[in-house]
């Protein structure tokens, strides 16, 4: 699942594009060539004037594994300098220090698993064992109950909302809905517009405002509860404000309604359930399985977790809502095929290290990561309350801290942060500039507030700045024509996956 925090997003492919683009009649070819020239420069920004070392066709001869490591090695280190041993201002949706005991333990479990294959779990018996443990965990951790509920480990916070979609997409099947709906803030993740998309269902966006703390609620979601509706997807915490949604309420009013409700749990998975159980921060209402109604929940373990990239669990309240993922193939001339999740074969290492890591952490660790996380989370909140014209833009449970600005373009401000090397998140509807607290955010709090306190002095001085980069792009996507946007951002992904050789002279 692509961390919407990113700042290296397709958001500056759109930069440039928007001065240009007019809604007229009879500009096509404008438009056309304004994206192409936009395009352009991002190409050139991504890949230069060409790979010196690309190679487009697998070479005829095997190369030499040493040339290989000293190929690595050499395209690993800037980035080894700008982000392993950087001060971590880059800091790329990677929660914990990426160096240190818990990075080595990983890398020695992940290397004793790397020729493993789950559909031969009579082979690999232990990875069957990780698996089946790490879903039990987190189905402890979110209060359910193991008689009867049960979990699936995905690749990610994206396939683990895809398959609680899924889920309610055929239950609302077998009472005979057809044309299935499912509500969520404005304020959801893009994975469960990726769900609907896939699976050919409605999604519905109820805007969440100031008014009810960008919260989803009971009293927002009661207009949109059609016979069609199958589930009401709701956030713990929201990815742009660090906000848990008034689960309990919409729970119950969904209940009453005969509907499911799904918790995202990605972004607050495992620090949530801790930072809860220790009684630290905004007091929210229940969003665990401890609040009737709530069916389903996806919790990210690659996150606060601390696992390796790929590992996120989806549970349910109950096994039967569990087996509506399931596509047993049985007519096929390979014979009977069943896996537990959208993949096939999946390799045992990444579900090893996963295992690894939340045994090298148990409850001890991660209640201590949990005060950590707090006290960063909290310390940033007063840092930004300092500085003259920033705000935070509303109670924020954690995770993130939203930073607003009633006297300044926050995304002038955000443009100077970046200039400045900070790796962080615009949002739109409001306009917003948001931190997403890791580890490493306790060590750099005083050069956040400084450089933060610099980007609004220099906005006092320069009235006219005008913002530049990643944090140009929200400030006029509201004139901006969806076609245009989405063209970009497509070609956008062209680009990312093209091999571009080095020309002789160039």
């Amino acid at each position: 699942r692509r961390h919407p925090l990113a700042a290296d997003q397709p958001k500056q492919a759109l930069n440039g594009v928007f001065g240009a683009v007019k809604v007229v009649p009879g500009v096509g070819s404008v438009v056309e060539g304004e994206v192409n020239k936009e395009l352009a420069g991002i190409e050139k920004k991504m890949h230069g004037d060409g790979d010196a070392t690309a190679v487009v066709c697998l070479p005829a001869k095997a190369t030499a594994p040493e040339a290989i490591l000293e190929q690595v090695t050499q395209l690993q280190r800037k980035e080894f300098e700008g982000f392993y041993k950087s001060e971590g201002k880059k800091w790329a949706g990677i929660y914990h220090d990426p160096q240190g005991p818990l990075v080595e333990l990983q890398n020695k479990v992940w290397g004793m698993y790397n020729c493993t294959n789950t559909l031969y779990e009579g082979v690999f018996p232990s990875v069957r064992k990780f698996e089946a443990e790490i879903v039990s965990w987190v189905l402890h951790l979110v209060h359910g109950d193991p008689a009867v509920g049960g979990g699936l480990l995905a690749s990610g916070g994206t396939e683990a909302v895809l398959l609680a979609a899924l889920a309610y997409r055929e239950q609302g099947r077998k009472r005979g809905v057809t044309e299935p709906v499912i509500l969520a803030a404005n304020t959801c993740h893009p994975a469960i517009v990726k769900a609907c998309h896939y699976f050919g269902m409605t999604l519905t966006k109820i805007p969440v405002t100031a008014a009810s703390n960008f919260a989803l609620t009971a009293a927002l979601v009661a207009p949109y509860l059609t016979p069609d509706v199958v589930c009401v997807y709701t956030s713990a915490p929201t990815f742009p404000h660090g906000v848990v949604d008034d689960v309990a309420d919409v729970a119950a009013l969904a209940a009453r309604h005969g509907v499911g409700v799904h918790v995202d749990n990605c972004l607050g998975g495992i620090l949530l359930s801790y930072q809860d159980r220790l009684g630290l921060g905004p007091a929210h209402q229940e969003w665990t399985f401890r609040a009737p109604g709530v069916t389903s929940i996806s919790v990210d373990i690659h996150k606060y977790g601390n696992a390796s990239k790929g590992s996120s669990v989806v549970v349910f309240r109950d096994q039967g809502l569990r087996r509506m993922t399931y596509l047993p193939v049985m007519d096929g001339c390979e014979g009977l095929y069943v896996t537990s999740t959208i993949q096939g074969a999946r390799s045992g290492a990444n579900i090893a290290q996963a295992w690894a890591t939340m045994l090298f952490h148990g409850d001890a660790g991660y209640e201590d990561m949990a005060r950590t996380m707090h006290a960063h989370h909290t310390a940033y909140q007063h840092a930004v309350q300092t500085v003259p014209g920033l705000r935070v833009l509303c109670t924020c449970h954690a995770s993130i801290v939203p930073i607003a600005s009633d006297k300044h373009n926050i995304y002038a401000v955000a443009s100077l942060m970046e200039e400045k090397g900070w790796n962080l998140f615009t949002g739109q509807t409001p306009p917003v500039m948001s931190v997403c607290i890791g580890e490493r955010h306790g060590e750099i709090l005083k050069v956040f507030t400084e450089d933060l306190r610099a980007a609004v002095q220099h906005l006092e001085k320069n009235p006219g700045y005008r913002p530049e980069g990643t944090a140009a792009v929200y400030g006029a996507m509201a004139t901006t024509p969806d076609a245009v946007l989405e063209e970009v951002v497509r070609r956008y992904v062209d680009l990312k996956l093209a091999v571009k050789p080095k020309l002789a002279g160039a």
